[in-house]
């Protein structure tokens, strides 16, 4: 028994311990850099992969993953994908017939249309004919290989970047003297340079300006090199060279050339420059010592007096402050009184006492004082300063100034129902010209019309307003309203002509309601004017910028692209510099950028609609519940974001819904899905889906109404129902949705509100490719 004892123990013991010395559980590492080992495996985001394309596991990376245009995509079919937004801006567009599809022959070189556009199956998305616009998901991650640079070259350019992120520049500036391609170090000596604080030299600066002129953002180089002028370093005569081809861009680069004119004898330019350089340029305490020791026979109290009242009405109130100390008593009394009003600081009323008595009346003591009142809501006291204040634009310093708080005051005197009162404040500007003489002008002719009844009032200040204004939004504006007021003077036939005027610009907020006005019941269509030539698009990929953003592309650091792309859209607009890099752009995953180059070219009437309007695939229904239509989401989306999944507000909004990260606990937890303040911004599904589900809460709180869910969703609910109350519900024809918008208290959300209905519409076209009417236009 003993034995057999033994022999069971020996043999259990064989079973145990043989495994670990067997062949088949030897470690074996994978062939590939480690580094590759850590790169998580991206989970399954089913609602971005494109239509009929099977679900496919990638890896997670950052989250700039969106939707890219294939370079060959299919003829009639496009990807839906899903997305999400935050941003602030608008786009402006005109109303036309869409360009009709171009059947370009094969031989043909002449000018590509990218304006026809071709339906797809489901009705879901619309692309250009021959080359339609098909997205597919952006997988941000690097890529294998470059088609850049060479392999050895391609590793280094991975851990320079890597190092970039981290701002770890004796690293990086060690690693590209490895690499060979030239351009290569170029683009990161570039992207070094832009850096404010930086430690390269005057010279650093001066030889890379010299050997590429042509490089984005050039004069912020030369900028920068002003602030990098050493005179222990750098000879005078080197200094006087340099500005004598580069004109001083800053007060203190007009000081280092004074510097330098100085030591060479030239005594008048010499002066003339340092004492405008003092008064303008941002010093520390320490410069301020140092050149107030060095030229106190040049500089006098009346350079410091100048320079107190610059930095005081340019609000820099750390500058004023440092100055006050080289400034006479009685002067430093009234310069410190702005400084503590300005700034909020504690003792305003012991600062204000200490000002002498030939100050008190001082202009810019008495704006800081009105700014002051109107911020703690004491509009009575603030118009006892704006009645006394001269009706002068001269003697009001900067009467710009003076306007906004002139607007602010004249919007609360509304809400009050002083509507005489907040036209006198209004009108009584003392602009000629200029965006707040503008602004002035409009503000005055509404109040003229809509609350004064004063159709003949209004028409004046309507009439300045139009013939002061250039962009599509304002021309439309100004349209509509002009169009208003005759049409209640009984003048039917020039409000028609005005309207006819204002729905030219069929992006636009106003011109689509100057639209609805003459068509109330017909459809609108809009006009793409995506050109480019054959040419001109092979000269402008040859350009060594555009193979800079494809690597960046192939390094998954696109984010350093941005000044690149508009750099090239500027290139030569003529021949279509904008399409390509608004094409560029979208092609690297970029809506935002490709937003922007288009935002800016509407600005001067050229319309790329398919690039300044990205479609993506909203939610249309969440834990069964039915969402909003498409074209509000995406509205909402390129105004908060331009479709940056990893934007960010200074407020906290995160994401391409810009969603407020308390308020996403509340909705996640409605969802019943698991909160995650990360995946705000590194998951643009889950984004996206919160942002929808808010809005669509607070559209069904406001029975389908949009202006009121869009205010909400940028302002807050309380204040729209604060809104409502003061200002009147127009659901219930107490006031016109119209001006209810225009009476909206803050200037920002007045625009958010206006943008996304206007953004609204004009998807509304985008995605059905065909005509299509306003008549819900606020539902």
């Amino acid at each position: 028994m003993l034995k057999r004892l033994i022999s069971l123990v020996f043999l259990l013991m064989a079973f145990y311990y043989l495994p670990a010395f067997s062949d088949t559980t030897v470690l074996i590492l994978p062939k590939i850099k480690p580094k590759n080992l850590s790169m998580p495996i991206k989970k399954k985001i089913s609602n971005i992969l494109p239509i009929k394309k099977p679900f496919i596991k990638e890896k997670k990376t950052s989250v700039k993953k969106f939707l890219l245009p294939e370079k060959k995509p299919l003829n009639k079919l496009a990807n839906n994908l899903f997305v999400k937004k935050k941003s602030i801006q608008s786009s402006i567009v005109p109303k036309e017939k869409p360009l009709k599809k171009d059947k370009i022959q094969p031989k043909e070189k002449k000018i590509i249309s990218i304006s026809g556009l071709e339906k797809k199956i489901d009705g879901a998305f619309l692309l250009p004919v021959k080359k339609p616009l098909t997205y597919k998901k952006i997988v941000t991650k690097e890529a294998k290989k470059s088609k850049i640079l060479s392999k050895k070259d391609y590793e280094y350019a991975k851990e320079i970047f890597a190092n970039i992120s981290k701002k770890k520049w004796s690293v990086v500036f060690r690693l590209t003297k490895k690499v060979k391609n030239k351009d290569f170090k170029n683009l990161v000596s570039w992207i070094y340079l832009k850096e404010k604080s930086n430690r390269a030299t005057f010279n650093d600066y001066i030889k890379f300006i010299d050997k590429n002129p042509n490089y984005p953002r050039i004069n912020r180089l030369k900028y920068l090199a002003e602030h990098k002028i050493n005179l222990n370093s750098t000879s005078a005569n080197n200094v006087i060279r340099w500005f004598s081809f580069n004109p001083p861009l800053s007060g203190y680069g007009k000081i280092k050339l004074a510097e330098s004119y100085l030591l060479k004898g030239n005594t008048f330019e010499g002066t003339r420059l340092l004492k405008e350089g003092w008064i303008t340029s941002a010093l520390s305490s320490k410069d301020l010592r140092y050149l107030n020791k060095k030229y106190k026979k040049i500089l006098n109290t009346s350079d410091h007096i100048k320079r107190a009242d610059f930095m005081a009405w340019e609000y820099k109130y750390w500058d004023l402050k440092r100055i006050l100390r080289y400034l006479p008593k009685d002067y430093r009394a009234l310069y410190n009184a702005r400084q503590i009003l300005m700034s909020r600081s504690y003792g305003v009323d012991r600062a204000i006492s200490r000002v002498p008595e030939k100050f008190k009346s001082d202009i810019g003591l008495r704006y800081d004082r009105l700014k002051w009142r109107r911020r703690r809501g004491r509009v009575e006291s603030s118009l006892e300063i704006i009645n006394k204040a001269p009706n002068n634009k001269a003697a009001l310093v900067r009467a710009d100034l003076w306007w906004k708080e002139r607007a602010i005051i004249s919007r609360s005197l509304i809400y009050k129902k002083k509507y005489q009162l907040a036209y006198e404040v209004a009108k009584n500007h003392s602009l000629d010209d200029g965006n707040e003489y503008a602004e002035a002008e409009w503000l005055s002719g509404w109040i003229a019309l809509t609350f004064l009844n004063n159709p003949n009032l209004a028409l004046k200040h309507f009439d300045n307003f139009y013939k002061n204004v250039g962009y599509p939004i304002s021309l439309s504006r100004g349209a509509y309203w002009l169009g208003a007021t005759y049409e209640k003077l009984g003048k039917n036939k020039l409000s028609e002509d005005l309207f006819k005027e204002g729905s030219k610009y069929l992006t636009t907020y106003y011109g689509q309601l100057s639209f609805q006005k003459l068509n109330p019941f017909e459809e609108f269509e809009l006009k793409d004017e995506s050109k480019y030539s054959k040419e001109y698009e092979k000269e402008f990929n040859k350009n060594i910028l555009v193979k800079h953003l494809i690597l960046l592309k192939e390094l998954d650091k696109s984010k350093y692209g941005k000044d690149i792309l508009k750099h090239l859209a500027d290139l030569d607009i003529n021949k279509g510099s904008e399409v390509l890099a608004a094409k560029l752009a979208t092609q690297l995953g970029r809506y935002d950028y490709a937003i922007q180059i288009s935002k800016k070219a509407s600005y001067e009437k050229r319309f790329y609609n398919q690039f300044n309007y990205p479609i993506i695939t909203t939610p249309a229904e969440i834990n069964g519940r039915k969402m909003p239509s498409q074209e509000i989401i995406l509205a909402i989306a390129r105004q908060e974001s331009e479709f940056d999944p990893k934007a960010n507000s200074y407020a906290g909004a995160k994401g391409m819904m810009q969603v407020m990260t308390y308020t996403a606990k509340l909705i996640a937890k409605q969802m019943n899905v698991r909160y995650s303040k990360s995946k705000l911004t590194s998951n643009p599904e889950y984004n996206i889906k919160l942002g929808t589900y808010y809005f669509n809460s607070l559209l069904n709180d406001y029975g389908g109404i949009y202006p009121f869910a869009i205010a909400a969703y940028n302002a807050g609910p309380k204040r729209v129902k604060y809104w409502r109350k003061i200002n009147g519900d127009p659901s219930k024809k107490k006031i016109d949705y119209v001006n209810w918008i225009e009476l909206i208290k803050f200037e920002e959300t007045r625009n958010y509100v206006q943008r996304v209905l206007e953004n609204a519409n004009v998807y509304k076209y985008m995605l059905n490719q065909k005509p299509v009417r306003l008549e819900s236009f606020f539902k």
